[in-house]
């Protein structure tokens, strides 16, 4: 049996599809793109202030680590979370 680690930006688009039931593949999200707007090329996720509460608790349930609420630059990005849970559990 082949062992398959998925990628900490992986597991927060998987988590972002499945918590929101957005109607994409978690592979249609771009690490970059914006979470809560759209940018001028279209890409982006459009989520609400009440997503990012329900995003916050998903990353508290899927790695242990809730961002804080005070600086929502973290949740810029796929990437922009990675980053902070990386430095944050040390991977």
């Amino acid at each position: 049996m082949e062992n398959v680690q998925l990628s900490i930006e992986n597991q927060i688009k998987n988590m972002i599809v499945t918590k929101f039931g957005l109607d994409i593949s978690p592979e249609e999200i771009n690490d970059d793109d914006p979470l809560f707007d759209v940018n001028e090329q279209g890409e982006g996720l459009d989520l609400d202030s009440v997503d990012a509460l329900e995003l916050a608790v998903g990353l508290k349930e899927l790695f242990g680590v809730k961002p804080q609420s005070s600086d929502m630059s973290v949740f810029k990005s796929v990437r922009s979370i990675a980053d902070v849970i990386r430095s944050t559990i040390g991977d």
